[in-house]
């Protein structure tokens, strides 16, 4: 299998499975997020959204993030290994990052595998 999935982030059917896998995570935690189905800011798009979902789980309600970092299948420790060496606002960042790349990979590992 390819471990380089920058090769995937322009490949179609991935985003929108990404796209579906990441509403479908959030919406497991009470969250919406809505993909408007424009492959081209797809990324950016989620991004976007995913961010202040982050910033507002971590200020606010520690425990749902825990939960979302759980049905993701992120670990925490990571998490908080990200939060040891940046400030809050890069924290966020590099989180919302690990977030879509770790939902990227689900729907990568589950098509390589579905074959």
């Amino acid at each position: 299998m390819n471990t380089d999935i920058s090769v995937y982030k322009n490949n179609e059917e991935i985003i929108r499975l990404t796209a579906a896998q990441v509403e479908k995570d959030f919406a497991a935690n009470g969250i919406e997020i809505s993909f408007s189905g424009n492959i081209l800011t797809a990324y950016d798009e989620l991004f976007l959204q995913v961010k202040p979902v982050v910033k507002n789980l971590l200020e606010k309600n520690r425990g749902k993030f825990s939960q979302l970092l759980y049905t993701i299948d992120l670990s925490e420790k990571k998490a908080n290994e990200i939060f040891a060496d940046n400030s809050f606002d890069e924290s966020v960042e590099k989180i919302t990052q690990f977030i879509l790349e770790r939902e990227l990979l689900k729907v990568i590992t589950r098509k390589h595998f579905s074959k």
